[in-house]
């Protein structure tokens, strides 16, 4: 009696597992196809909005490789711009995509690579070995110039520069001011410099503005980074926490700087280079000529705003960058620029403790105004646009800059406001006729994977 009640209760176990395992299998389907269903409305709509066009280094999936693993899809730190689609990793969200590289990293069948441009947009950028050296041997480019944003990526690429460079200082034998020009003291430069003292070469480091370069201008409390970072001298910089804001690593920078008793000339503008024979450059700034032996371009492409090109933008109500939200109080204050830096800097000065009246101007409508903004972003700036904290005038462009007013074109009509702050964001100029007058090469890359070792971003 008592082994056929076994017998029994382990049948009815065994039938009872096995229900359960249909019933986790159908949940596990139906989840799946939920996912499928929401990748494809999120590719659908940004089809329709003429969203499909990466903006920057982006991943092209080869499907006869992708088994549809997920792989990439968790790893993206954005979210939600790689979804799996009938199985296969299909970039749904292309305009969000920053560059991170952890997609190529992650998948184990090699079916990304990480191209430049589409075979419709072309993206121009200049021509760089694998070793992040242009054409004219010598001279070198890091960071941002290069194509590749994150500060992570600027700080690999200017170590990874420098080291090559050094490699080849042997090759050198007329004497130079120093063995290494830097131009540039942002996240680039500054890991270029390290790797220069660290292998005891003679080096000097000059920035335009201040040590720090783009993220000393990026507004205060802004989250920059939440990567480790590896550094020459330093080593491996880890932080506490995942949310770095750009006070806390530019701290953690300067106490770098002290350490190890870098000098980094500020307020020394790059004017132009030339080439001395086949081996040396000569270097022309506001404050001197140099003569040097290997140079590392880490200027970014910020430097030089775009402007709006109207008559009295020279007014000093006109800023293309925000510092300190806190000097801003009481206040009439337009902002010109539906991107990420736009968005974010109408949060910042339409916090109620500031009391200032914002508007926000943009060319797009309701719509695609912000497509090119992230997620969090545009959330934020609809709520605040739903609490009446700010107003928006969306199919619009300032067409008049007075000091005590500016006009703005509407699609219907124009606007008088009241200003006494006009902030833009409206992108920057890449210096490429710049570098042309150098003599670097600039390429135009149609979805052609860069012949960088991708890998290691």
């Amino acid at each position: 009696m008592k082994s056929l009640f076994i017998d029994l209760l382990a049948d009815y176990i065994g039938h009872f597992g096995f229900l359960l395992m249909i019933a986790l299998a159908v949940v596990n389907v139906a989840k799946k196809n939920r996912k499928n269903k929401n990748a494809v409305r999120t590719l659908v709509k940004n089809q329709n909005s003429n969203l499909n066009e990466p903006v920057s280094l982006h991943p092209e999936i080869n499907p006869a490789l992708c088994v549809g693993c997920g792989s990439c899809v968790n790893a993206c730190p954005e979210g939600e711009i790689l979804q799996l689609i009938n199985h296969k990793s299909s970039l749904v969200s292309p305009t969000k995509c920053v560059g991170h590289g952890a997609c190529e990293q992650s998948c184990p069948f090699g079916a990304i690579d990480l191209v430049f441009g589409t075979k419709t947009r072309g993206m121009e950028i200049p021509r760089i070995s694998p070793d992040f050296e242009t054409n004219i041997p010598g001279l070198y480019i890091a960071g941002e110039l290069g194509g590749m944003g994150l500060i992570r990526n600027a700080v690999k690429q200017g170590r990874l520069a420098a080291y090559h460079a050094i490699s080849k200082l042997k090759n050198v034998k007329r004497t130079t001011d120093v063995d290494i020009f830097i131009v540039g003291a942002g996240a680039a430069g500054f890991s270029a410099t390290l790797a220069a003292k660290e292998h005891h070469c003679t080096y000097r480091v000059i920035d335009q503005n201040t040590f720090g370069g783009t993220i000393y201008n990026f507004p205060r409390q802004k989250v920059v980074t939440s990567h480790p970072l590896d550094l020459s001298l330093a080593g491996q910089v880890k932080f506490k926490s995942n949310i770095v804001q750009k006070e806390k690593l530019l701290e953690i920078f300067s106490q770098i700087v002290e350490r190890n008793q870098l000098v980094i000339s500020e307020k020394e503008n790059f004017i132009s280079l030339k080439k001395l024979g086949n081996d040396i450059f000569s270097i022309e700034t506001s404050k001197g000529v140099y003569t040097a032996k290997k140079v590392i371009l880490c200027m970014g492409v910020r430097g030089t705003p775009r402007r709006l090109g109207l008559a009295n933008e020279d007014l000093p109500k006109v800023a293309y960058s925000l510092i300190d939200p806190s000097d801003y109080q009481n206040s009439a204050i337009a902002i010109v620029g539906g991107g990420n830096a736009g968005l974010e800097a109408t949060q910042y000065l339409s916090k109620q403790s500031l009391k200032n009246k914002v508007h926000l101007i943009v060319r797009g409508g309701p719509e695609d105004a912000f497509s090119r903004a992230n997620e969090q972003n545009q959330k934020l700036i609809r709520e605040l646009e739903k609490k009446k904290q700010i107003t928006i005038h969306y199919n619009s462009a300032v067409q008049t800059i007075e000091k005590d007013f500016i006009l703005v074109k509407k699609f219907s009509h124009d606007l008088k406001l009241q200003n006494n702050f006009l902030f833009i964001f409206t992108g920057a100029e890449v210096p490429f006729k710049f570098l042309m007058s150098l003599g670097i090469i600039i390429d135009k890359s149609y979805g052609e994977k860069r012949k960088l070792s991708m890998a290691q971003y």
